[in-house]
């Protein structure tokens, strides 16, 4: 696509600024994690961002999630949806969705969409699409990268998440995410429609 997710324009804004948007809308507080030094769009107004520390750039989603996660602990939320930048289809909708389940159940530490088997058996797990409970989710995703964890997965793993089916969700398109071109033209397009 040439050039970093977060930068790319879809209906008139940003691809961050449009998922940060949409998680303003039904979140309380919003932070973007980024690396140091990072480029970033501007942010829409109470969007915080927050650094990986230093010596773990590079070291994979999970330490992009704890760092987020840590962040919110010290702001005193107890619930996060975890997203990605390129959630093109992310609606306020699928994110109620998912903190819904925890603010109904709270026995519930973490709940993230599945979808159906694939021909070979397996299930796609979309962890950038789940939600979590805070403190617990910190002091897992912790004890995950001390020990050598960097898939955002294994934090959903480890907090027993439980599983919805995405053909069950209010948008199951919202868990796609824009890795190609074709992706990229596909959002442009579901966005004129959908602003």
């Amino acid at each position: 696509m040439g050039r970093p997710k977060a930068w790319l324009e879809l209906g008139g804004e940003t691809l961050l600024h449009r998922v940060a948007r949409v998680l303003s809308a039904t979140c309380p507080v919003v932070v973007v994690v980024a690396s140091p030094l990072q480029s970033l769009p501007t942010l829409p107004a109470g969007v915080v961002r927050v650094d990986d520390p230093t010596e773990l750039v590079g070291e994979g989603p999970l330490v992009g999630a704890l760092t987020g996660i840590s962040a919110l602990v010290e702001m005193g939320t107890d619930i996060a949806f975890l997203g990605a930048v390129d959630a093109a289809w992310l609606t306020t909708a699928h994110v109620d969705a998912m903190l819904g389940v925890l603010t109904t159940d709270l026995t519930v530490m973490a709940v993230v969409p599945q979808s159906d088997p694939t021909p070979s058996g397996g299930r796609i797990v979309h962890a950038t699409s789940g939600a979590v409970r805070l403190p617990v989710a910190r002091d897992t995703a912790l004890a995950l990268v001390r020990s050598g964890q960097r898939a955002l997965l294994r934090l959903f793993d480890g907090l027993a998440a439980r599983r919805v089916a995405v053909d069950s969700l209010p948008h199951p398109d919202a868990v796609r995410t824009c890795n190609t071109p074709e992706d990229f033209e596909a959002a442009r397009a579901w966005i004129a429609g959908h602003p």
